[in-house]
């Protein structure tokens, strides 16, 4: 009798067990559900589809940005485009003197930029700012905790292995011989966007060229000796024309130039940074007194002031 009724609580226990796991399983699938849906939702939302007002204008794919008010467009003309930057009040002119850039993406130039005339530059720097800006802003970001750290240890404390490995995974990227933060600094650092502006202009003719139009590639940028790299959208291009100013050996002395101009808490001059980069054409010094031409003639300095910066 006793060994009955230990085998009736133990039957007990078995289905109380089942049933309590059975409930945990629904509760649990019910909540991963929900949770899916709400990062479905997110992801949408941090996409930042334009509204109707900006005509056809249509949201591409790229990862979405940690700004939900970032926009990702792929405009069908430069009319459109034009109607773009009206609706987000997006002029040079409040550019330069507001600071006011928005944070809207192309996705690609707009094909009948060949048909503009070479003289008329504006849609192509209205265009490539913003992605310059932005390129810049997340390098920033890794430049201020490079500062933090060399901050801390001038004050006795020791790094984290978790910071340790970043930094090593920061020399890998940079392709920096060394892992300390002096040495990194040189690397992580902005290009001026007047430069940057200029050798997109003078690369592509104001974005006319096949190379701009039809491979996202507005800055020369090289698979191989003699093909032009094609990129999957006009951000990847910036991204990988910084990171070449940023890494490649051809480049250290504009990487020196512009360290000695931080040193001596200057600004970073596009003017005066031009002059180092001879080898990026194989018109040497002419190609470089073109540079400083197109920054003087076009005003593109005003770009490089502190106070122009994305919207938050």
């Amino acid at each position: 009798m006793l060994k009955n009724s230990k085998t009736q609580i133990f039957l007990v226990l078995i289905v109380g067990i089942m049933v309590v796991g059975h409930v945990g399983y629904v509760l649990s699938k019910t909540f991963l559900s929900t949770s899916h849906e709400i990062v479905e939702k997110t992801q949408v939302l941090s996409k930042g589809q334009p509204s109707a007002s900006v005509g056809s204008a249509k949201a591409f794919g790229l990862k979405p940005s940690r700004n939900f008010q970032d926009k990702y467009l792929q405009v069908s003309s430069v009319k459109e485009l034009n109607r773009v930057f009206k609706n987000n009040n997006y002029t040079l002119a409040k550019a330069k003197s507001e600071g006011h850039v928005p944070r809207v993406f192309l996705s690609k130039l707009p094909q009948d930029m060949r048909l503009k005339k070479k003289s008329s530059n504006s849609d192509f720097i209205q265009i490539l700012l913003p992605h310059i800006l932005r390129v810049n802003e997340q390098i920033l970001a890794d430049r201020q905790r490079l500062l933090s750290l060399r901050e801390r240890q001038k004050h006795g404390h020791h790094l984290r292995h978790s910071e340790k490995m970043w930094l090593s995974k920061l020399a890998f990227d940079y392709r920096c011989k060394s892992t300390k933060i002096e040495s990194l600094l040189v690397h992580v650092d902005i290009v001026p966007p007047s430069l940057a502006l200029a050798q997109g202009i003078l690369e592509t003719g104001g974005g006319r060229s096949f190379a701009a139009l039809k491979k996202n590639s507005p800055f020369g940028y090289m698979a191989t000796k003699t093909k032009v790299a094609k990129f999957e959208s006009l951000q990847r291009s910036v991204e990988a024309y910084v990171k070449n100013l940023n890494r490649h050996q051809a480049y250290s002395a504009f990487r020196k130039d512009r360290a000695l101009l931080r040193a001596r808490n200057q600004e970073l001059c596009g003017h005066k940074l031009a002059a180092c980069l001879t080898k990026y054409s194989v018109r040497g010094t002419a190609y470089t007194h073109d540079l400083q031409q197109l920054i003087q003639n076009r005003g593109l300095k005003a770009y490089d002031e502190s106070h122009v910066q994305l919207k938050p």
